[in-house]
């Protein structure tokens, strides 16, 4: 005789049947308590090895106002790399000097309105440079600060496209052209890197480390080294990585320490910038779809749901994320030994978002996806069909943090549409 489903699962589907009926039939839930733990939890390993640690949070990894919202009251800066990010920025009211504006494509216009709000320029390209200076020479009465993205080597890492080759020409050219001007400050550094194992951001601490050392002959007001840490993560998840996943402590020691015994703790030492996106948001975000049909093709058992592989990995290449059934009978429904794929809406052959998954699975069952805050929403194409809606909380608490798309909202760019 089989146990009931425990009261949970069925309080769940309950939950997710009534936000159903009033959103679609499937949805994004955020959880934001998950956020803020995340984000007190890296600012305070970082704050144990090097007090004078910022945090500016990665809008391009997810860009839900509500989400930014919840940094600015945090106490995070905003890092954003397009004029679209920055403008949103500061229409959630966040003031120019929290703003930190990166990106290889700076419209002039928005580095014009970010230098007058006081916001962080970190130059990537010679034409940020010559933007920047026609500015400056157009208000020589403002003061303005900028940082210069650097690209140096990293053992066993891809040379970056982004930023100067540190050790070309066009880099001294740069840094001595801001060093001679009258009203542009070069107040720090900045670099990325495609790179997220330790190893990695201990030599990418260490670089920039010699850098300032060779540029400032005092310490300068702002050391950045960008994004790209990993966050807490299921072990279906950590055991895939080519690496050990490290923690937030582990980071803080790589970096804060050598930071520490360059500039010492005191209000003297520069700001040390990080720029997190997915270590913040990746495990915050559900993504549940209702069960839409089952077929058998051959030997195969097919359930097809109402969402798509781009919900949850927007270029189609499923990370193994951690999958649940969320069945209407609890555990009380009939036994499927055979497994199956769960299949996506569109009319791509390969749209599977999970294969060969342990069932049983009905109609009406939902499937919750998690682990997918970093990227799957704001890189999501309305193919097929228009986005799903964004929420926070299920059932009578659900809130609306993004409306499910219209048809309406795709086709009114197209003239006659």
């Amino acid at each position: 005789m089989k146990t009931p489903a425990p009261a949970g699962a069925r309080s769940l589907y309950a939950q997710l049947q009534r936000t159903a009926q009033t959103h679609g039939d499937a949805f994004y839930v955020f959880e934001e308590q998950v956020f803020r733990q995340n984000y007190a939890s890296l600012r305070a390993a970082f704050e144990a090895q090097y007090p004078r640690t910022q945090i500016a949070y990665s809008y391009k990894t997810n860009y839900t106002p509500h989400v930014c919202r919840v940094i600015h009251q945090l106490g995070g800066f905003a890092e954003v790399v397009s004029e679209m990010e920055f403008g949103l920025a500061r229409r959630l009211g966040v003031e120019g000097e929290r703003i930190i504006y990166n990106g290889p494509y700076k419209s002039v216009a928005s580095v014009r309105d970010a230098l007058q709000a006081g916001t962080i320029v970190n130059i990537d390209s010679r034409r940020d440079y010559d933007i920047v200076m026609a500015e400056a020479a157009a208000e020589p009465g403002r003061k303005n600060s900028v940082g210069v993205r650097c690209n140096f080597e990293l053992p066993g890492v891809a040379r970056s496209r982004f930023g100067f080759d540190t050790g070309g020409a066009e880099f001294r050219e740069v840094t001595q052209g801001l060093r001679r001007s009258r009203n542009v400050t070069l107040a720090g550094l900045h670099c990325h890197f495609p790179s997220r194992d330790l190893e990695s951001f201990g030599a990418r601490a260490r670089g920039i480390l010699s850098i300032a050392r060779e540029l400032f002959p005092k310490p300068p007001k702002f050391l950045n080294l960008g994004g790209g840490f990993c966050g807490s993560m299921p072990k279906s998840l950590a055991s895939r990585q080519s690496f050990k996943p490290p923690t937030f402590a582990d980071y803080a020691a790589a970096i804060g320490e050598p930071f520490a015994k360059a500039y010492g703790t005191s209000g003297a030492a520069p700001t040390l910038f990080i720029e997190p996106g997915t270590a913040l948001v990746a495990n915050t975000f559900k993504f549940y779809a209702r069960v839409i049909s089952l077929k058998e093709v051959g030997s195969r058992k097919i359930a097809t749901v109402a969402g798509s592989i781009f919900n949850i990995s927007p270029q189609a290449r499923t990370p193994h994320l951690p999958v649940r059934v969320i069945r209407q009978k609890g555990d009380d429904g009939p036994e499927s030994p055979a497994p199956y794929d769960i299949a996506g809406y569109t009319c791509i052959e390969g749209d599977y978002l999970t294969r060969d998954l342990i069932g049983p699975v009905e109609v009406g069952d939902f499937v919750e996806y998690r682990n997918l805050g970093s990227y799957s929403i704001v890189m999501k194409p309305p193919f097929i069909l228009p986005n799903v809606p964004v929420l926070s909380g299920t059932g009578d608490k659900a809130v609306v943090l993004k409306r499910g798309e219209s048809i309406d909202d795709l086709f009114r760019t197209f003239p006659g549409a």
